[in-house]
Formats: structure tokens, C-alpha cells, sequence
């Protein structure tokens, strides 16, 4: 791939995608991240993490603006999945959607490790995928303190997310070889998502099946 297709495409995400949105393509990155942190089948974080660093050493996006529409994207996420956990559940509480987001074991999970860990439980789940948002729920839900879980959260997320702008800013060649594989790919790439997403359910719903027939009463 020559380095001119490379910046091209990249070019062509930041003048057709980001800069639509808002009319600037660092608020356009800021809204995206927003957007696909809570929207199924989303990417997670750090691929936008390592994209934005690409385009910062193609001179697509300012360094800093483009650092900041990413980190403090994902801190302001962080933020609402910890209100929705202080406010929204509480709402939510014996309603259908309330008791099955309460008694999900994700999110039980998340609970205990917040009661025996609090601020370490905060910090770790930025390195393992699938804990984050129960995590900032349960923080939220048990009330920890607001002023308290931003300073750790931020700073947790500039320590975790600067690294990855790094690494995307130097291996820039091979992320954007990553980003033509998938538009070649095209629907299929989305087919085969799907089809990984699928097989995961399959599996966890028969491995609960097998839970609940083994148990004495058979619940």
C-alpha cells in the first residue's frame, strides 16, 4: 500500500465522516466517541485511540484537540454511565429493564468488586474488556463520591489513552493498512462481527443452561 492511498483514506474518513457531523472534525471525533461508547457493536475505545493518533502524524487532526475530542470523549462517557448507575437505576428499580440490568451477572460481578476493591476496581476494569460499564454503574449506584470517581477515572483514562495515541501516531502505516482491509472487506467485515457476536450468545446461553440443569432444584 503506498503512503499516499494511506493518508487518502484517512483523509477521506476525516472530510466525509468526522467533519459532517459538526462542522469540525475534532468535535465530529468527540461526538463519534460519545456515540459509539454506548451504542451496540461499537469499537472499543482504543481503536479510536490509535486512529486519532494516525491521523495526528498524517497532519489530519491538531495533536491536541484531537487528544482531547478522545480522552475527554471517553472520561465524559464514563461520567454519564456513572449518573445513569446514581440516578437511572434507582429509577429503574423494580421495573422489567431495572431488575434485569440488576440482576445481570455482569453487573453483580461489578458490585462485589467495587465493595471489596472500590478505587482499584475503578482503575482495573480500564484493562479488561466487558467490565467498564458495569463498573462505572455500580459506581454510581453505591453512591461513591462524584469529585472522587472523575479524579481517578481521568487520570486512570490519560494514563491508559495517551500510550495508545502513541502507538498510533508511530505505527500509523499498519493502522491504516488495518482501516483498507476493513473497507475491502466491506459488509462482510460486519457479517463476520455478527457472526463472532452470535456465537458468543450461543455459547453463554448454553453454558447457563447447563448451570441451571445442574443445580439441585433446576433454576
Amino acid at each position: 500500500m503506498e503512503p499516499n492511498d494511506s493518508v487518502e483514506l484517512l483523509q477521506s474518513f476525516v472530510e466525509n465522516v468526522l467533519t459532517p457531523i459538526a462542522g469540525d472534525p475534532h468535535l465530529g471525533l468527540f461526538l463519534m466517541v460519545l456515540l459509539t461508547a454506548v451504542i451496540p457493536l461499537a469499537p472499543p475505545e482504543e481503536a479510536f485511540t490509535l486512529f486519532g493518533g494516525a491521523c495526528i502524524a498524517c497532519g489530519l487532526l491538531h495533536p491536541f484537540w484531537a487528544g482531547l475530542a478522545i480522552l475527554g470523549g471517553i472520561i465524559t462517557v464514563n461520567s454519564i454511565l456513572y449518573w445513569m448507575g446514581r440516578g437511572g437505576l434507582k429509577l429503574l428499580s423494580g421495573t422489567r429493564l431495572g431488575n434485569r440490568i440488576l440482576n445481570a451477572h455482569g453487573f453483580k460481578r461489578a458490585r462485589k468488586t467495587m465493595y471489596r476493591k472500590g478505587i482499584w476496581a475503578i482503575v482495573g476494569c480500564r484493562f479488561f474488556f466487558g467490565t467498564r460499564t458495569p463498573t462505572y454503574l455500580a459506581a454510581g449506584f453505591f453512591r461513591y463520591r462524584y469529585t472522587k470517581f472523575l479524579l481517578i477515572d481521568g487520570i486512570t483514562v490519560l494514563l491508559h489513552g495517551i500510550p495508545f495515541l502513541i502507538i498510533g501516531y508511530l505505527f500509523s502505516d499498519q493502522i491504516e493498512g488495518i482501516l483498507r482491509l476493513m473497507e475491502r472487506l466491506g459488509i462482510w467485515s460486519v457479517v463476520l462481527l455478527l457472526g463472532i457476536i452470535a456465537s458468543v450468545i450461543f455459547i453463554k446461553h448454553r453454558l447457563n443452561q447447563g448451570r441451571q440443569s445442574d443445580s439441585p432444584d433446576g433454576t
